[in-house]
């Protein structure tokens, strides 16, 4: 069955529950996707996967509840038997750990599952995971609530509360990860007032569709008084003064049946309002709604395996770190090829929580055929991103630029400028203050005054090799280790070039073979060049 990746949608702001979407999907992008809000599901490259019944599928949301983290043996058999497990636990997880494996299998990435520290690791991206997809949102939605980003924060919350279906999980987990979901159930309430009390903020008249989403609230969660609250806040806002009262003592047998307690100062303060209040009233509910900026997340998700640069990926991450007192430009540049928009994507997905202000993404087209993008252009993308309900569109350029200044500054907000073709693009991006970055590739060096500024070389000769084993697989590099390295060669450590070629191999070719071919073409362009040069 195709999985459909449908739009979120939101009702004056409402919840709505996911249908057939897997989480995190943009559009129809292509990868993996898991849920487990829900009944557990996965999709890859846009279907849906028929996952086994029982223990392998129990297997995988454990590993998915400590995604990126070698989970041990020993505790896979407490959560997957209890205290009970059969002799053959540890043969049977292999055997389960082998058919996720294959499932989970995404062509030219390395396996998503493998055996490390005596136990299993299952690592997911970023955007792939329902469950993280949801903490990411929550915390952003409150971070916004926090500083008074309210319609933001709705936003947010909102987003994160439509990634749960309204099926719970399964009950036949172990202890721990019963406990893991007993978390996300608390997070998942904490979200929920807090949506409810950011959309009364904005005015909401005490909808249907808000009582109905804070009455479900309360049948999960009878004893958290400032749902009771919230729910008599939107009674009383709909000019049902009668029902907020009797919420009112819904709420208080319901702390006495099970606490033995009264209501606590939030619920009595509200009970008196209510009751202060003229029969039949309604508050006033016009207030505008803030134009928050938007907070744009468009970075792409990294492809493919990636392998080395782990001194460059240290020095960019450290000079990301910097930017929390001031802003700072910085670039890479190379040969073509040599894997700098790579390199730049995953030094800024490794950033992405010191720039929760949002994190933009730019082709500049400066490595293509064709005009590179004006700087005009550039700046109206940029301000386009960060404040889509901004003023008129500016006249000039230094007008569209200093809109963008003024758009960063004080926030912390990563620009990744890919492939430009000089420094014009990018120059008056950057505020006087603030914790921004302005992340540009290139072929060529930006001129002194730009920052720091990083040159790209070709992988050596071991990581080019690492490169190759992880696209085309162990056996055929350790079955033709000569030839392997012959490609690695005359692709010159170009990851670009390495990818191409392992493209060219398919499923049956042979790296001798592929050598042969890549050095004829050498040959040929080599003698090409001779002739013109004559």
């Amino acid at each position: 069955m195709t999985c459909r990746f449908h739009r979120l949608t939101l009702l004056f702001h409402g919840v709505r529950g996911r249908v057939g979407r897997p989480a995190g999907a943009h559009g129809g992008r292509m990868g993996l996707t898991l849920q487990i809000l829900g009944p557990v599901r996965a999709c890859r490259d846009g279907r849906w996967l028929r996952l086994p019944a029982g223990r392998p599928t129990a297997l995988l949301v454990v590993l998915l509840l400590q995604s990126g983290t070698p989970v041990p043996v020993e505790r896979l058999r407490e959560e997957l038997w209890g205290g009970r497990p059969p002799a053959s636990a540890v043969a049977n997880l292999r055997s389960h750990a082998s058919q996720l494996r294959r499932l989970l299998a995404v062509p030219g990435e390395p396996p998503r599952l493998r055996a490390e520290g005596g136990g299993y690791l299952l690592r997911t991206g970023p955007g792939e995971l329902d469950a993280a997809e949801f903490e990411r949102l929550t915390a952003e939605g409150l971070a916004a609530q926090a500083r008074g980003a309210v319609a933001h924060a709705v936003d947010r919350l909102g987003r994160a509360l439509a990634l749960w279906s309204s099926d719970t999980p399964p009950p036949a987990y172990g202890p721990g990860t019963a406990a893991a979901f007993d978390r996300l159930r608390e997070r998942r309430a904490v979200a929920r007032e807090a949506y409810a009390a950011c959309r009364l903020e904005l005015g909401d008249p005490g909808s249907a569709e808000l009582r109905s989403l804070l009455g479900e609230h309360l049948v999960e969660n009878p004893l958290r008084e400032t749902g009771w609250a919230l729910l008599m806040s939107a009674e009383q806002r709909a000019g049902d003064r009668a029902a907020a009262l009797r919420t009112y003592r819904r709420a208080c047998r319901a702390l006495a049946g099970e606490l033995g307690v009264a209501p606590g100062p939030e619920l009595t303060a509200r009970y008196r309002a209510v009751v202060r209040a003229a029969p039949g009233s309604r508050p006033d509910t016009r207030r505008p709604v803030d134009r928050v900026p938007t907070v744009p997340h468009e970075l792409p998700y990294p492809l493919g395996p990636f392998v080395g640069r782990h001194a460059e990926l240290a020095q960019l991450g450290a000079a990301l770190a910097r930017t929390r007192d001031r802003p700072v430009l910085l670039s890479v540049h190379g040969t073509a090829g040599a894997g700098k928009s790579a390199l730049a994507l995953r030094a800024a997905t490794a950033a992405l929580d010191a720039f929760p202000d949002g994190q933009l993404h730019l082709d500049l087209g400066g490595s293509v055929a064709g005009e590179p993008l004006p700087p005009r252009q550039v700046a109206d993308r940029v301000l386009r991103a960060l404040n889509p309900a901004s003023d008129p569109e500016p006249t000039t350029v230094a007008e569209a630029q200093a809109r963008v200044r003024s758009a960063l500054f004080g926030r912390r907000v990563l620009l990744m400028l890919d492939n430009a073709a000089g420094p014009t693009q990018v120059d008056g991006l950057l505020p006087a203050r603030g914790g921004c970055a302005l992340l540009v590739t290139g072929r060529a060096r930006l001129p002194d005054g730009h920052g720091p500024a990083l040159r790209l070389d070709p992988l050596p000769p071991c990581d080019g090799l690492a490169l190759l084993r992880a696209l085309v697989g162990d056996r055929r590099v350790d079955g033709e280790p000569a030839a392997a390295a012959i490609v690695v060669a005359l692709c010159e450590g170009l990851p670009r070039a390495l990818r191409a070629a392992a493209r060219r191999l398919g499923e049956g070719g042979s790296l001798a073979r592929l050598a042969r071919l890549l050095r004829a073409e050498r040959c040929r362009l080599a003698g090409a060049a001779h002739l013109h040069a004559s």
